[in-house]
């Protein structure tokens, strides 16, 4: 009789308490983490920190075709000349002397060409992020150094961001949407002079392709180039990185 008596008693409690409210649901957002590593420390003053991204809805068709560009790594080549071509710079990330007064202390854009055969020009426009659509680090640590990592983790879909089809502000997303592409990781002097990017051989030719499946899980490792001849700044000397796509 004490057990029966024990188990109403509980039963009334319980009722006075009423129903158990679940806890929120947190909806997944599939993201994509660039992280890029130096010889020495990330150093905003001294130069900027670059990561340019070519954008493909195909393995053979960039989402500036026609255009004439085609699917191919970036280069730090393609920043210079009067006008810069960046034939392959479809978006970039950007931190440092340039991107000091934006208000997330980086830039993130995406590029519009505009004009026809021998006129083309090429104008960068911010893609916008609200504090909680990204993960910054400046400072983290990479092998036995200290500072020398930049990481940033992006919406998915934010890859697949293109000029409108009136080619101005605001953009829009890309139908079918990017499956693929190019990375490459630049820096520059404070005037703006390339002085690294990815890669064996530096600033020669690109000998490290880098294209990624953005549709699934993946994880590149990018190797250790800290063997091989750099900058004298060793803050914008590349050593490495890594790219993770958390696309499920």
């Amino acid at each position: 009789m004490c057990l029966v008596f024990a188990i109403a008693a509980l039963a009334q409690l319980g009722c006075g308490r009423g129903p158990v409210t679940p806890p929120p649901i947190i909806p997944f957002v599939p993201t994509i983490q660039f992280q890029l590593y130096v010889n020495g420390q990330i150093a905003p003053s001294q130069g900027n920190y670059i990561i340019a991204i070519n954008t493909n809805i195909s393995p053979t068709q960039n989402i500036n075709s026609g255009f004439g560009e085609t699917p191919g790594e970036p280069t730090a080549s393609e920043v210079q000349g009067t006008p810069p071509t960046y034939t392959h710079w479809d978006q970039q990330f950007v931190y440092g002397v340039f991107s000091g007064a934006s208000a997330n202390g980086f830039l993130y854009q995406y590029k519009i060409l505009t004009g026809g055969a021998g006129t083309t020009s090429v104008r960068f426009f911010d893609i916008g992020l609200n504090a909680n659509d990204y993960k910054f680090v400046t400072n983290a640590s990479f092998g036995t150094g200290s500072g020398n990592v930049l990481s940033i983790t992006l919406p998915l879909t934010d890859i697949s961001v293109r000029p409108n089809p009136a080619g101005s502000n605001p953009p829009t997303t890309t139908m079918p949407p990017v499956v693929l592409i190019y990375v490459n990781y630049i820096t520059t002097d404070t005037s703006g002079i390339p002085q690294d990017q990815l890669g064996p051989a530096g600033l020669g030719t690109v000998g490290y392709q880098v294209p990624v499946d953005i549709t699934h899980n993946n994880t590149i490792q990018l190797p250790n180039f800290s063997g091989v001849s750099g900058p004298p700044n060793p803050n914008l000397f590349i050593i490495g990185g890594q790219i993770t796509v958390t696309a499920t």
